[in-house]
């Protein structure tokens, strides 16, 4: 009995280990890139799509959104994408509603 089929199933076994650790690590870091880009000031979306400004930061991993005048909501810090990093369709939520129905348009 041949030892190459067995040779060959753990070289496979082997690449597939290292490709998995090293995709792991590249996502770890752009994880640390996204999260220290937000700071208080910051305009973020949340990955449910409720938009807000960064109010406070707090070392648990959470943050305060102002979501509105007077209306303030505590975040994970895993669950916010700055806007910077948003594509566009998303920024003009944003910076300027210019897609808002004004009820003219009804059926």
């Amino acid at each position: 009995m041949s030892a190459l089929p067995l040779i060959v199933i753990v070289v496979l076994l082997v690449a597939y280990i290292g490709y998995s650790l090293r995709n792991r690590r590249r996502l770890i870091a752009e994880e640390m890139v996204r999260t220290s880009r937000i700071d208080v000031g910051t305009e973020v979306m949340t990955t449910s799509g409720l938009y807000g400004t960064v109010v406070q930061l707090h070392d648990d991993g959470t943050v305060v959104l102002s979501i509105a005048p007077g209306v303030e909501v505590k975040w994970a810090l895993a669950a916010l994408r700055d806007a910077d990093s948003l594509a566009d369709t998303y920024r003009r939520g944003i910076a300027a509603p210019d897609n808002q129905p004004t009820g003219e348009e009804l059926p």
